[in-house]
């Protein structure tokens, strides 16, 4: 049978205005599931004017007709081209080598840590006045899991305690000792069952770098090596990252955020002693970083072991998750095969235009200008001192900028659609963040706490 060429015109707009009318709504239906119960509603509400013209445009005679037909059928290749096409990747390091590495004396992490009255104390702020100023006022606030705080849960705040004090059981695990029989295994395929076994212990993504002396700091500024200087003693790095829970984060600053961040390093730190423990097992030297027993700077190696790229807010920003992960890394002198380190342009192009992190930062310590250069790379750079001050509010470590990400949203077809399209294209990774603010708002309210975390 044989269909009149008039009527192929109406065919295809027919098909186009079906399939997107079934987009919106099984988008709007995927919203509810995701308790986000207003953007469910909008796409609901857009339904009706794609309906009301998709209606007039199939059912109505007019002289275009077939010129849209065809405006349809481009648009509708465009993007199922952006859809299949690979990724917009560079090879190579550009503006990100820092040109010096960072002592870990500067870390606010360390430096809460120094005690009044020792030498320590003097003999870091008697050169560091203004980080003195900005670490005394913090001191003078709440605190971090403090009872005075603003999101003070003394379910949540104990289980994030809890936490922490495994971790630093566990961090005695580190100095496993390495056994002086040593297993000799391919280099494919150890690193293939490194990898597949890291994701089986519950890992998101799992990459392998080169160990560069960027990726490691000067000296050690906590601990009991405090003040040794750290050397490169490893030649690669297994970097791996650990999913947080999306309904704990959209919570965020509340108590569910440190809840979820404590677990997830704890996580990555029995993830991170396993492999290190395994690869010291079969003869070859090897350390795992871990909360509060770090000898590098996990997320420069997370990027350039392939598995995203450093976004506006400072942290790692992956391909599926966005920042909603937490790190940890392996170092070892196992035989094993690097991956390719690429630079991500679009998702830095997507970060160069959302500020939706910036402008949700209830600390106002994220930049909503440009990138700068700083210790020869080219990033933002985040305030600390503001972001930590506002910890010490709040009691959390805040999670907020996490949480507002566009691309923090679950990993379903909905958000990998766009995610994907994002990736393979400059103009929409300079406009999605339109379509999430509305959808989410600008400044969307965090997400009521679980029942079950609640005291009454």
């Amino acid at each position: 049978m044989i269909i009149e060429v008039s009527i192929l015109p109406t065919i295809i707009i027919s098909l186009f205005f079906s399939f997107l009318i079934i987009i919106f709504a099984v988008s709007s239906i995927i919203s509810y599931f995701e308790h986000e119960a207003k953007a469910a509603n909008k796409l609901l509400i857009l339904l009706i004017p794609i309906i009301i013209v998709g209606y007039f445009a199939i059912f109505k005679d007019f002289n275009f007709k077939t010129i849209l037909a065809i405006v349809l059928i481009l648009l509708a290749a465009i993007i199922l081209y952006y859809l299949i096409k690979k990724p917009i990747k560079v090879v190579g390091y550009s503006h990100n080598i820092p040109q010096n590495r960072i002592d870990e004396h500067d870390v606010i992490f360390a430096r809460m840590r120094l005690k009044p009255n020792t030498d320590d104390w003097n003999n870091y702020y008697s050169t560091h006045r203004y980080e003195e100023e900005q670490d005394n006022k913090a001191r003078s606030m709440a605190g971090l899991l403090s009872k005075s705080s603003l999101y003070y849960n003394p379910l949540t705040y104990n289980t994030a305690n809890t936490n922490f004090d495994i971790i630093e059981y566990l961090q005695k695990a580190i100095k496993h000792p390495v056994s002086d029989k040593k297993i000799e295994i391919d280099q494919q395929k150890l690193t293939e069952y490194i990898k597949n076994w890291t994701k089986y212990l519950g890992a998101h993504s799992v990459g392998i770098t080169e160990l560069r002396d960027y990726h490691l700091y000067s000296y050690r500024g906590r601990g009991e090596d405090k003040g040794k200087p750290v050397i490169k003693s490893h030649k690669y790095a297994i970097a791996f990252t650990v999913e947080m829970d999306f309904d704990n984060v959209s919570a965020a600053p509340a108590s569910p955020i440190i809840c979820e961040s404590t677990q997830k390093y704890l996580d990555c730190a029995t993830i991170a002693l396993q492999i290190a423990t395994f690869l010291k097992n079969a003869g070859h030297d090897s350390r795992a970083h871990i909360d509060g027993d770090y000898e590098l700077i996990c997320p420069l190696v997370a990027r350039d072991a392939g598995l995203g790229e450093i976004g506006r807010m400072g942290l790692l920003m992956t391909p599926e998750l966005g920042p909603r992960v937490r790190i940890a890394v392996v170092t070892t002198n196992a035989p094993l095969l690097p991956d390719q380190f690429v630079l991500e342009p679009t998702m830095i192009e997507f970060c160069t235009y959302c500020k939706k992190c910036a402008d949700c930062c209830p600390g106002k310590a994220l930049p909503s200008g440009a990138m700068e250069e700083n210790n020869g790379v080219k990033r933002w750079k985040v305030n600390t001192e503001m972001c930590y001050q506002y910890w010490c509010v709040s009691g959390t470590d805040c999670g907020r900028c996490i949480s507002v990400c566009p691309f923090s949203h679950p990993n379903n077809i909905l958000h990998n659609v766009i995610r994907r399209l994002i990736r393979r294209s400059y103009i929409m990774a300079r406009i999605a963040y339109i379509a999430d603010d509305i959808l989410y708002d600008r400044k969307p309210k965090p997400k009521p706490i679980a029942k079950w975390m609640k005291v009454n």
